[in-house]
């Protein structure tokens, strides 16, 4: 069994991402990266959840893309590998994030 010490950093226009995250070794910083239209559809769900509307802001195509856009930013100034988890399930995700990690070693 191992222990990893880890962290989620949500990165959206609005809120600047610490400092620390542009001074790790990028080796140790994978970013996940879902599509557009997963996450669209996640939004969506989560706000008929809420009892909102399908139409905040929170779900348009345009917030999105602005996301995703403010997101490929950061991580190219980082630069560290990207997962796309679009499609996958959250057991494949840590085993591509360990596979990784085990190859940087």
């Amino acid at each position: 069994h191992k222990s990893y010490k880890v962290m989620n950093i949500p990165l959206v226009p609005e809120v600047t991402p610490p400092d620390e995250l542009f001074k790790i070794n990028p080796n140790k910083c994978i970013a996940l990266k879902i599509s557009e239209d997963k996450l669209n559809l996640i939004r969506k769900q989560r706000l008929k959840q809420l009892g909102l509307g399908e139409h905040a802001r929170y779900a348009t195509e345009d917030r999105i893309k602005e996301e995703i856009q403010y997101f490929e930013k950061i991580v190219e100034k980082i630069g560290c590998p990207v997962i796309d988890v679009s499609d996958k399930a959250i057991e494949e995700t840590a085993n591509d994030v360990i596979q990784i990690i085990e190859s940087k070693a």
